[in-house]
């Protein structure tokens, strides 16, 4: 099968969304995930929200999904409950601009809390209990909620946390993979195995082993052909979202070659499809 392949827009964090899209759209990408940092794009601003709907309309990109704000004083295991109630709020402020905007899937991290020194348990019950709210919340807005594999130094990064989460979460939880954070625990086959059917959403990049590097797919270790064989065995038909770390190259060239790269170890060099 040949999946569709698309990149976030968060590639430099303090760039604004709208020059970003102009860079993709002359790229010849077409799948979009909308990136969130607050200098890059706010979807709780309605009037943010408005221009970006300007910029898409009757263009040939395609949304596809948004990356939850995350980071800082927002985190989905926040113990204090003013704060929490707050983050739930943002992300689903988020959620609804992704509904306007056309996407499907919502990306959230359930914590980036670093494991050492932590009460572990109390803070995946608290992340448990947050993604619930917002499975909940998303689904009655059109969009799904896919819960992030977190790094492997982070609370719910360990197989047995997150497989816990998705047990908590219930029967609605869904996944997005992400190839960079699993690879660095060594855990990909297990992700891909405690997701299953659950599995509805990918972010791709690649690393050196060491770091969150977030390069393209082809100039770091990953195994690709393996990421392909696992994938290609759960049957997944979603998109795959390259998730890129901001270049010294111009950026329109620079999505067209990460683009390709993976389309060539990922599609294995069948048609390609931009998007559909």
């Amino acid at each position: 099968m040949s999946w569709r392949i698309g990149v976030c827009t968060g590639v430099c964090t303090e760039r604004p969304i709208l020059g970003i899209l102009d860079a993709i759209d002359a790229s010849g990408v077409r799948g979009l995930e909308f990136s969130t940092p607050t200098h890059h794009f706010a979807p709780w601003e309605p009037a943010q929200v408005d221009a970006v709907a300007a910029r898409l309309h009757g263009s040939p990109l395609v949304p596809v999904s948004m990356h939850a704000p995350f980071g800082g004083r927002l985190d989905l295991s926040d113990g204090d409950p003013h704060r929490l109630q707050d983050t739930i709020q943002t992300v689903l402020a988020s959620a609804q601009a992704l509904s306007r905007l056309g996407g499907r899937v919502l990306v959230a991290h359930p914590t980036d809390i670093v494991r050492a020194g932590e009460d572990v348990l109390a803070r995946l019950e608290r992340a448990a209990a947050s993604l619930r709210t917002l499975t909940q919340g998303c689904k009655r807005l059109g969009v799904t909620l896919a819960i992030e594999s977190p790094l492997p130094h982070l609370v719910g990064g360990h197989p047995d946390e997150f497989a816990w989460l998705l047990e908590r979460v219930g029967p609605d939880a869904r996944v997005c993979l992400d190839t960079g954070h699993t690879s660095l625990g060594g855990h990909w086959h297990r992700f891909v195995e405690l997701a299953g059917d659950r599995l509805v959403h990918v972010h791709a990049h690649d690393n050196h082993g060491h770091f969150d590097d977030h390069l393209p797919p082809g100039e770091g270790r990953i195994d690709w052909h393996d990421i392909t064989r696992t994938l290609q065995q759960v049957r997944y038909t979603g998109w795959i979202i390259l998730e890129l770390k901001c270049p010294e190259e111009p950026l329109v060239g620079y999505f067209a070659r990460a683009f390709e790269q993976a389309h060539r170890l990922l599609n294995g060099g069948e048609r390609r499809e931009l998007a559909s």
